[in-house]
Order: structure tokens, then C-alpha cells, then sequence
């Protein structure tokens, strides 16, 4: 029993509630502090290599298979965009899409002496959710996980007439680090794998030529952010 007649257990739950109290308003305020320095925009100018490993595993030619053939397309290089916007320090949505490359498509297999079969350019549009890691000093990684829509633009005839190619959904997922250079500017590094299967169907000689596409690119990302 204290001196003013209230038991010990008593004043100490009082003292305990009124520091639940006071932490949870000190909480709030910090989070809200934490919220109005936060700069929510992050835009990402890159040059980004484009490395494909690709396999078309049933070509057929007049609706027969065509033995030991398979197709070739080579790497390519393109400038792109990130855009991002953070609901917290730590979490983000990122917005990916960039200047469509070109892509040849070669005969590879029984169909190498072919040559080129055709040409096409393409871009993927990338939406991703993106988790950033803030307690390394001026270094900041960070992984995303998203969808991506595989857009192919003017397809061009080469040793296949007629040649067209089905756009495609894709997983993305993406690790990457930013390094801070001033409270605005960052440099960025990231590698994206898109991997994605499609259809593309052409002519040889007035038969028709179809195909399934199974595509693995991995994107190497490197440039500048601007936070804001």
C-alpha cells in the first residue's frame, strides 16, 4: 500500500498506460513527419541491354514438322524509362516501358540457310511492385515483382512473307540498387527477367509457316533517377 492509500499495482498500470499513450502519439507524428519529407516521384532515365535466349520448338511448314529447325534472335540495345511512385519509404509502384528495339529473326537449324527470316520491333510495358531497402546509408536495393505486356511493332517481311507476331503477357522480376549522389539524384543499376512464350505464323514460297515462340530476355539496366 502506498503512502496515499493506493496499492503499487495500480499507480504502475497508470504510469504504463499513459507511456502507451504518449508512444503511440510520438509514433504518429514521426510517421507523419516520415510522410511529408517523403519524396513520392522517382523517374529513371537507363540504356538498357537486352540479352534473349529463345527456342521454337515446333515449326511447322504446310502443317508438317520441319526437322532440326529452330530460330536465332540477337541481343539488342534501347533507352528506357522508369517511372515510380512511393506509398511509403520502402514501397513503391513502378511504371517500365522504353524506346521498342529491333529484333531479327534468323534461321537456325535446318532453316540457317535461310538467312533472316524476319524483323520486328518490340518494347515491354512493365508494371511492378517494388520493395526499396533504406538502412544502408547512401546505397539502396531493392526487388520487384510484376506483369508486363510484350508489344511487337512493324513486322517486316525478310526471307518469310506475311509475317506476323502475337503480343504477350509476361511475369517480370527485377533486382536492383540505387546509390545516392545529392537528396535529388541517384545512379541506378537493375536486371529485369521477362520471360514470355508467343506465336508467330509467315509464308515460304506461298506455304504457311507457324510457330510457337518460347523467349527468356533479361534486361541490364543502367542510368540516372531524379526523386522529387
Amino acid at each position: 500500500m502506498s503512502q496515499n492509500g493506493k496499492p503499487m499495482s495500480m499507480r504502475l498500470s497508470q504510469f504504463a498506460a499513459a507511456l502507451t499513450v504518449l508512444s503511440a502519439f510520438s509514433s504518429q507524428a514521426a510517421w507523419a513527419q516520415d510522410s511529408a519529407e517523403l519524396k513520392r516521384w522517382a523517374v529513371s532515365l537507363n540504356a538498357t541491354q537486352v540479352f534473349v535466349d529463345e527456342d521454337a520448338p515446333d515449326i511447322t511448314l504446310a502443317g508438317g514438322p520441319v526437322p532440326g529447325s529452330n530460330v536465332r534472335i540477337a541481343g539488342a540495345t534501347s533507352v528506357t524509362v522508369d517511372i515510380a511512385y512511393f506509398f511509403t519509404p520502402n514501397i513503391a509502384a513502378d511504371l517500365f516501358l522504353g524506346v521498342p528495339a529491333t529484333a531479327e529473326i534468323d534461321g537456325a537449324g535446318s532453316l540457317e540457310p535461310l538467312g533472316t527470316l524476319a524483323k520486328v520491333n518490340y518494347g515491354p510495358v512493365i508494371l511492378s511492385a517494388q520493395y526499396h531497402f533504406n538502412n544502408l546509408g547512401k546505397v539502396h536495393p531493392y526487388l520487384g515483382l510484376g506483369v508486363g505486356r510484350i508489344v511487337f511493332l512493324n513486322e517486316r517481311d525478310r526471307a518469310l512473307a506475311n509475317f506476323s507476331i502475337d503480343d504477350s503477357w509476361a511475369p517480370a522480376a527485377q533486382v536492383g540498387v540505387r546509390y545516392e549522389l545529392d537528396a535529388a539524384w541517384m545512379l541506378n543499376a537493375d536486371v529485369r527477367y521477362v520471360p514470355f512464350s508467343t506465336h508467330a505464323t509467315g509464308s515460304l514460297g506461298g506455304a504457311p509457316v507457324r510457330t510457337s515462340l518460347d523467349i527468356d530476355p533479361i534486361l541490364v539496366n543502367v542510368g540516372v533517377t531524379y526523386r522529387f
